[in-house]
């Protein structure tokens, strides 16, 4: 099964930096105050970890320690510590910290076009969850880059002038598609089918 690794939670501070407080940025309010983001923890979130609203001051006061306690939580309550493939977790992981419930809405619509009948619910159940495993073990790459192509196209859809640029690269430079392209698990055997078909067609002339 994944984990949180070191290396994946240093990878989260640097794309997430510390503290910022953007007033057009829903993550930065909790119950209508104000107080910020860090370390990509939103005040909803830390709100909901500790069981009420956190201060402005104690979102800046928050430690990369307390991010790691955070985040060691976060990916729990979502279920997807059972996510079997490191790297597939890591982008799931990644689109979750967007916003959970898109990130499984996303992740059920592609599944469903790859013949998966998971129920469009929002969450990382264990239908779900179940059914990225399979999915991960029989197209590996291929699923991959069709549920980060749509979490792309979900990003752009939103229509945030101001995020976009950042929430590209952020995509491009630490979740990019897996072989540079579309993946390889489906197209591979068919060239290679392909390219015996030409030389059989080729040695009867």
């Amino acid at each position: 099964m994944a984990q949180l690794t070191a290396q994946f939670f240093q990878t989260i501070l640097k794309i997430e930096g510390g503290y910022q407080n953007h007033p057009s940025d829903s993550g930065n309010y909790c119950e209508g105050e104000q107080v910020g983001t860090k370390y990509g923890m939103s005040a909803v979130a830390v709100g909901t970890w500790w069981g009420r609203c956190p201060s402005a001051q104690e979102m800046r006061d928050l430690t990369t320690s307390d991010a790691m306690e955070f985040y060691s939580w976060y990916f729990n309550i979502y279920n997807l510590y059972q996510v079997q493939n490191q790297q597939f977790f890591e982008l799931l992981a990644n689109n979750a910290m967007g916003s959970p419930k898109n990130a499984a809405k996303v992740a059920q619509r592609v599944l469903n076009d790859f013949g998966y009948a998971v129920s469009l619910d929002g969450a990382f159940g264990p239908q779900t969850l179940s059914a990225l495993n399979q999915a991960w073990n029989k197209h590996g790459s291929t699923i991959y880059n069709a549920i980060r192509n749509a979490w792309v196209d979900y990003l752009k859809a939103l229509n945030r002038p101001e995020f976009i640029a950042g929430w590209l690269y952020r995509m491009n430079k630490y979740f990019p598609l897996i072989g540079g392209g579309g993946g390889t698990s489906i197209w591979l055997p068919l060239l290679v089918v392909g390219v015996g078909f030409f030389l059989l067609k080729k040695r009867k002339q």
